[in-house]
């Protein structure tokens, strides 16, 4: 029996010039992806298509035994993906189950499945990590397994598949709880102008685009993509800002809703001089360079402006967010007001940062302590 030919697959292609682009291997054949190497994204972008132009899926009667678990991914990779706010992540995840699962048919997938795949994703190194032999981490799979869930249920749902299919996933990771004392952040925003602990300035580093994310995220607790994202006019792309009306919009205009919620916010007092302040030296985006929005949170400035400040490895971007909301309950504010704020659920609230609201729920238990001076409706030890 001959061997089953590989699945099309990224290739580094290597040139002495130093172009180094990625292509797309396939039986042979070498397909440009027109990205280079260190546009991974776009790389996986163009390999996404390719499969989609190859392959096209058949579900025959939706029977688990008789549906591939690659059609299941390629029909949710083409028809949902483009609706999610992040349709680059599904497409990453969707190449890497692809990979697991070739071949196999969705009645395939038991608890031991997903297992095999946890183990086989956290064997691998994680190519996007600065150190070195770094492997995938428990959470990156879990993600991916997570993809893989969405995917199966949508095909249940949009009559691809004639049952669903659970998905055993691993248990999740308890939350993080760092977040940033205020002297911390006032340390973190001087190093992203320049400043270390020692009060001399590096005119070098000073990065005021940095610094306007750290304000954003720290009043507002937007995710990072969001805030790099907004503009001043709205716009089906990211948000924007109305400062006629103080608020602002986190979500494009016309986009659908999704779990990662974007609701609108009042601009909170102290960062509206700022917004006024940007708006004279910005033409479109809040954070832009000549015009253009950057490409991302800056991470090597990010990681200059931490080490200025003395801070240690787990400051990162997303600690804003949890910066926000823990500051948030601990000045009484309620939960409910703190999950409109986020975007979230009140639950996920009260998992994640409850524990910083316990001494404001101190004066309520307190309460039934007190004494009342109407008649008759004090407690009376019986």
């Amino acid at each position: 029996m001959p061997p089953r030919p590989s699945p099309p697959r990224l290739y580094l292609r290597k040139r002495r010039d130093g172009a180094n682009t990625w292509i797309i291997l396939d039986c042979g054949r070498q397909i440009s992806t027109g990205a280079l190497a260190d546009d991974r994204r776009a790389a996986e972008k163009a390999l996404e298509n390719y499969l989609g132009r190859k392959h096209r899926p058949n579900f025959g009667d939706g029977h688990p035994a008789r549906v591939a678990v690659a059609d299941v991914l390629s029909a949710y990779a083409e028809k949902h993906g483009p609706t999610t706010a992040r349709p680059d992540l599904i497409a990453g995840a969707v190449l890497k189950l692809g990979d697991y699962f070739e071949g196999r048919m969705v009645a395939t997938i038991i608890p031991e499945s997903c297992q095999d795949y946890l183990t086989w994703r956290c064997g691998q190194r994680d190519a996007r990590a600065k150190k070195q032999g770094k492997l995938i981490s428990s959470g990156t799979a879990r993600r991916e397994l997570v993809v893989l869930a969405a995917a199966l249920n949508w095909c249940w749902k949009n009559k691809r598949l004639d049952r669903p299919i659970p998905i055993t996933l691993p248990v999740q990771s308890e939350p993080r709880e760092r977040h940033l004392t205020r002297p911390e952040a006032a340390r973190l925003l001087a190093g992203a102008l320049g400043w270390d602990i020692d009060g001399r300035r590096h005119h070098y580093r000073i990065n005021r685009h940095l610094a306007r994310f750290i304000l954003i995220g720290l009043y507002t607790g937007t995710r990072h993509d969001a805030i790099l994202r907004l503009q001043w006019i709205a716009n089906t792309t990211g948000g924007h800002v109305d400062l006629d009306d103080g608020v602002i919009y986190r979500r494009p205009r016309s986009s659908i809703e999704t779990s990662k919620r974007k609701p609108p916010l009042p601009i909170p007092p102290r960062l509206m001089p700022h917004l006024c302040r940007w708006r004279r030296h910005t033409a479109r985006f809040l954070i832009e360079w000549n015009g253009l929005p950057i490409a991302s949170q800056e991470r090597r400035a990010w990681r200059r402006a931490r080490e200025l400040a003395g801070l240690a490895e787990d400051v990162t971007p997303h600690i804003l967010r949890h910066t926000c909301a823990t500051w948030l309950l601990q000045s009484g504010v309620s939960i409910y007001d703190v999950a409109g704020v986020l975007g979230c659920s009140e639950a996920v609230v009260r998992k994640t940062y409850g524990h910083h609201a316990k001494d404001h729920l101190r004066g309520a238990v307190a309460a039934f302590s007190h004494r009342s001076t109407g008649n008759g409706s004090a407690m009376k030890h019986g």
